[in-house]
């Protein structure tokens, strides 16, 4: 697919990149879903699954769930408790902490290679430091799961961690299949 009208699928497939203030943050998240789909061999943003347990959702809705369910989350706790959370970092973390679904299932959500030999957080992390975003947003994408080992370090990073969980479970849950959350 060539680049222009990649990059035009990803802005109407992710409407949620306008509410990003930060025009660097943007044009990185942007770039780097036009780096993971060319690189990745899928046709369609739609087709890759959410996971190889979930493939009747797309990794496209999950990612814009989880990012609309955070900005929800961001804004209870800033109205209710008065603590501030960075939307933009917040925001773009969320975009892209599944990117690396890109290269870790196939149509069929069996493991890729690559899904069988490195964590789905490392190409996003790796894509964030390519494109000069903060440490912070690294973090955040990197924590997001509990497979990363690392623990959330900040307000955001705990809501994206959170949501990227219920987001999950709920999906499985109306799949009725084994859920992420334990007694």
């Amino acid at each position: 697919m060539q680049g222009n009208i990649l990059r035009e699928l990803i802005i109407k497939a992710l409407p949620e990149l306008q509410l990003i203030q930060n025009e660097h943050y943007k044009k990185a998240v942007i770039s780097i879903w036009e780096e993971a789909y060319s690189a990745s061999g899928w046709e369609n943003l739609e087709d890759v699954p959410k996971s190889g347990d979930v493939v009747e959702y797309s990794n496209l809705q999950h990612s814009r769930s989880v990012t609309l369910q955070a900005i929800a989350c961001a804004d209870v706790i800033q109205s209710i408790h008065q603590i501030n959370v960075d939307r933009d970092i917040l925001i773009t973390s969320a975009l892209l902490h599944d990117i690396g679904k890109c290269f870790e299932y196939t149509k069929e959500g069996m493991k890729t290679r690559y899904g069988k030999l490195m964590q789905h957080g490392f190409y996003p992390v790796q894509k964030a430091i390519e494109h000069d975003l903060p440490l912070e947003i690294q973090h955040l994408i990197v924590t997001h799961t509990g497979l990363s080992k690392i623990m959330p370090q900040t307000v955001e990073a705990l809501i994206l961690h959170y949501v990227d969980y219920l987001d999950s479970d709920v999906l499985l849950h109306v799949l009725n299949k084994p859920l992420f959350l334990k007694k």
